[in-house]
């Protein structure tokens, strides 16, 4: 009875064992040089075009918003990366913008910040966000991962114990003074580790990610073994989240939303984008697509489209996070085609998914942790949470 009860745990675990060995050593996966797609790809260096980990199109506004950093930070700082060196913070962490159809004398597309309140002005440290726009206006909804203090002396704490003090923090955008003008700040013991969120339509309701379970120890670095991490559902109105899903995520990261109550979910850890719908107070799984790759930040282009940057050689990926100015990580893009959406319940043949691009060498791309498409032109925008840069490919002419 009791090697039977043994034997009963140790197989999930031994998959899963195999499954991140796998997911870590590309032994059987392909990984293509950048010459083998139909794209020519330059990176764009500027000091507001460092460190950003998320980026998001405004397909009306022909603008494309980051969420930036500096090297030295995101290198110390980074509570998504496990690395809670408080003192390696600036305090430069910036949304920068760039006209993406104006590129200017100098090539950058007319690159600027956009200005914060002067309460906010150090106090971002920024990660994932979404953009929804609100009558002529557009919304911000940006995970912030401050140090952590002391609620009732207001003394910093010891990060490496305790984690980040992660909130959303919610900003209109002034477009008379390029200004983002602080709404509210949303804090809730089911915002543990954000890493990604996606708005409803309606900008009220929105999903966040949390990466892990626990904001560190022991159980944290464990759960790339055991599994861990969730996905809250809150209201922007009244600041209230609830945990509404734990099923099938392993360090869940990007989400999209793709309406009527339909959410995609990208797991790092086992490298499978997972289809949820929010039903009441419970998100149910309703299908699962496996990529077979480390997978970071999802987002939807106008034709319904979902792109999702991958990490196909996770050992460059962690010198890369090491080294950010000499090693560039192998990066990949792919894309879902939208049929898969039409589906009540996604399967693995409902999900045409097609790599659009990849860079076994390093060449051209960031070591990627977000990829947008810009249907308008063709083109794929990419950044990356420790790039020095980010990069954009136009499709070459036949």
């Amino acid at each position: 009875m009791l090697s039977a009860v043994l034997l009963a745990i140790a197989i999930p675990y031994g998959l899963r064992i195999y499954r991140i060995i796998f997911l870590i050593f590309p032994i059987a996966r392909v990984i293509q040089p950048i010459e083998d797609f139909p794209y020519n790809c330059e990176r764009f260096e500027h000091p507001l075009l460092e460190g950003c980990e998320d980026i998001w199109l405004d397909h009306q506004g022909r603008k494309l918003y980051a969420a930036c950093s500096t090297i030295a930070t995101r290198t110390g700082w980074s509570p998504g990366g496990d690395m809670f060196n408080v003192s390696a913070r600036d305090q430069l962490d910036h949304i920068s913008v760039m006209d993406i159809d104006e590129p200017g004398s100098d090539g950058l597309y007319g690159v600027r910040q956009l200005k914060v309140g002067a309460a906010y002005k150090d106090s971002l440290d920024l990660h994932g966000f979404d953009v929804r726009r609100i009558g002529d206006q557009l919304r911000f909804w940006l995970i912030n991962h401050r140090p952590p203090m002391d609620p009732e002396t207001g003394g910093p704490l010891d990060a490496f114990k305790v984690g980040a003090n992660s909130t959303i923090e919610i900003f209109d955008l002034n477009q008379a003074t390029n200004t983002l003008e602080h709404l509210k700040t949303i804090v809730s013991d089911a915002i543990v580790t954000p890493n990604g969120l996606a708005v409803d339509a309606d900008g009220v309701g929105f999903a966040v990610t949390n990466d892990h379970t626990t904001k560190s120890g022991l159980y944290r670095a464990l759960e790339l073994l055991v599994g861990g991490g969730s996905v809250s559902y809150c209201n922007s109105e009244s600041g209230e989240c609830q945990i509404v899903t734990r099923e099938n995520c392993n360090m869940a990261n990007g989400i999209v939303n793709i309406g009527n109550g339909h959410f995609l979910v990208s797991q790092s850890g086992t490298g499978v984008v997972v289809a949820y719908q929010l039903q009441g107070e419970k998100m149910i799984q309703t299908g699962v697509l496996d990529l077979e790759v480390p997978l970071d930040n999802l987002s939807l282009d106008p034709e319904g489209n979902i792109f999702v940057a991958a990490f196909p050689n996770v050992r460059y990926l962690w010198e890369a996070m090491r080294n950010p100015y000499t090693v560039s990580s192998p990066a990949a893009a792919f894309r879902i085609s939208p049929q898969a959406l039409r589906a009540e319940r996604p399967s693995n043949h409902e999900f045409p998914v097609l790599k659009v691009v990849e860079d076994r060498d390093g060449k051209r791309l960031p070591t990627t942790t977000v990829v947008v498409h810009d249907a308008k032109t063709n083109r794929l925008f990419l950044a990356g949470v420790t790039s020095p840069f980010i990069g954009i490919c136009m499709m070459r002419s036949l």
